[in-house]
Parts: C-alpha cells; structure tokens; sequence
C-alpha cells in the first residue's frame, strides 16, 4: 500500500513540475525520494541529470538555466546543507533560479533526524531562500507552479521541503 501511494506521489510531484514549466531536473539518490527519482527518469518531457554531489548539481542547473531551461534540483536537506556554497557563489551572486525540491528529514515525527530538521529552515531563511512546505499532496500543483513563479521573478532559488506525507512514504 506505502509503495503505491508513493509512486502516485512521485507521479504528480513529476507532473506539478511539467505545469509549473519545468523541463531539467538534477538529482540526488536518497531513500525517501527514490519513487520521485524514478519517475522523473521515465518522463520523456524532463531531461534528467544524475548526480553525486549536490554541488555539481547547483552548476549543472544555473548552465542549464543560461540554456534556456527551467530547472529543479531535488535532494534530501543534508544534500542542500552541503550546497550552500555553490548556492551562494553561483545562483544567489549571479542570479540564478531555480527550483529546489528538499526532502525534509527531521520534520516533525521523523525519528533520528531532529537536528538537521531543526536547521534547515533557519538556514534558508539566512541565505535569503524563501521556503515552502509542502504536506499535502493537493496542494503539489499550486506549490510548484507558485514557488517556480517566486523563482522566475526574484531570479533566485526557491525551496519546496517535501515531507513524508506528501511523499506518501513512512
């Protein structure tokens, strides 16, 4: 039963992406996000780009966006935590937006990651992010179509943290 509601899930995270405009998505293995992974690797719409770090994943996306593509990163908070850097140095200094899909491990109700929870919003909030949270799965649509506008607009990154209820996942 998990499994299926979370690859319906995945499924439209995937095509809130599509109505939001976006046609390049970097990613990065994680657990929770495995079903939004695969099935951002199955629509042809998308032009997917694995990674290895979260890093290479910032400059990946803000070359895209000077291609002419509508980008998104997806990736757990640690993952993000690790890109601050590259976020800062290249898509904050040069004005470059994208949109930021974050698994929030350490939301409230998930064991053993309450630190990183804990940071993670106070994190973005200093590097001037703006940051939604997205809990439940009829709100996908309007979220990502209202956060890829935000990013569209400021010309900076927007994060989506997406939590194990809107991931369909335990």
């Amino acid at each position: 039963m998990e499994a299926q509601n979370a690859k319906q899930c995945a499924a439209a995270i995937v095509a809130g992406l599509k109505k939001a405009g976006i046609d390049f998505v970097a990613t990065l293995p994680d657990e929770k996000i495995a079903e939004v992974i695969r099935a951002v690797e199955t629509e042809r719409e998308l032009k997917h780009v694995p990674l290895c770090r979260e890093e290479e994943g910032i400059g990946i996306c803000a070359g895209a966006y000077l291609a002419g593509k509508k980008t998104a990163l997806i990736m757990q908070n640690a993952g993000f935590l690790n890109s601050c850097n590259a976020l800062t140095t290249t898509c904050l200094q040069f004005q470059i937006p994208t949109l930021l899909l974050i698994y929030y491990a350490g939301d409230i109700g998930d064991r053993g990651f309450t630190t990183l929870g804990s940071v993670t919003e106070p994190v973005l909030q200093a590097m001037g992010i703006r940051a939604y949270v997205l809990r439940k799965t009829e709100e996908i649509d309007s979220l990502l179509q209202g956060a890829q506008i935000l990013a569209d607009d400021s010309k900076k990154p927007v994060a989506v943290l997406l939590t194990k209820s809107a991931l369909g996942v335990k």
